[in-house]
């Protein structure tokens, strides 16, 4: 059975490492780019995993349980408990919020389907390229004279070639990063299945912070 994938599979944290190394788009994203990235995890879980969780508090608590832990400040808790969210916390959740994963997995399979047509032109036998048939004189003629090339099909073959091989770059990068979609849609997978955070690897994770990063 094909899955369906939800705004849950849509940059999955993964554990012991910064979500914006994992998904490098979001290093890119001005709300994020000066955060610690435990911030920016507890931003992801508060604005897309709990998304959905109407009571505000298990919200956040279920959020900081999968971010900070137990190693955030008393008094920064209450104050998100208390929707005293700081201005780089509440523009970072309205941004992960504003995602649309349905137009992120339609560019990534049109993104694949591109790759799929570039293999497929580069894999056609060279020798064939731009060969015609002559046929023998007449409207209905199916008499074989023989063949030629036809120069203006190499040069459009060529000038492709050209294209695929400026492109390809660019293009292999996005199919690569997956446009922050990580779970597979020949998998069957269930809402947060691709969650690879577990308390013991956020806490190990806390614990394994660079300085700089803290």
């Amino acid at each position: 059975m094909m899955s369906i994938l939800t705004e849950k599979d849509l940059f999955v944290p993964k554990a012991h490492k910064d979500m914006r190394r994992t998904y490098p788009e979001l290093a890119k994203v001005e709300e994020f780019k000066n955060m610690n990235p435990l911030d920016v995890k507890f931003c992801w879980y508060y604005g897309i995993f709990y998304g959905d969780e109407e009571n505000h508090e298990r919200r956040v608590k279920q959020s900081v349980a999968h971010s900070w832990r137990d190693g955030i400040d008393k008094k920064r808790l209450e104050r998100l408990v208390a929707r005293d969210f700081p201005d780089d916390i509440n523009l970072a959740v309205k941004r992960f919020e504003s995602f649309d994963i349905g137009s992120r997995i339609r560019a990534k399979f049109a993104a694949e389907r591109i790759l799929y047509g570039f293999e497929k032109l580069v894999d056609t036998d060279v020798d064939t390229v731009g060969v015609v048939k002559i046929y023998g004189e007449g409207p209905e003629s199916d008499t074989t004279l023989g063949e030629k090339r036809d120069w203006n099909q190499v040069n459009a073959y060529v000038n492709s070639m050209v294209k695929i091989n400026d492109s390809l770059p660019e293009l292999l990068k996005r199919v690569e990063e997956s446009f922050g979609i990580r779970s597979s849609q020949s998998t069957p997978v269930s809402h947060g299945e691709g969650i690879r955070d577990s308390f013991h690897e956020i806490k190990a994770e806390q614990n394994n912070l660079k300085p700089e990063d803290k």
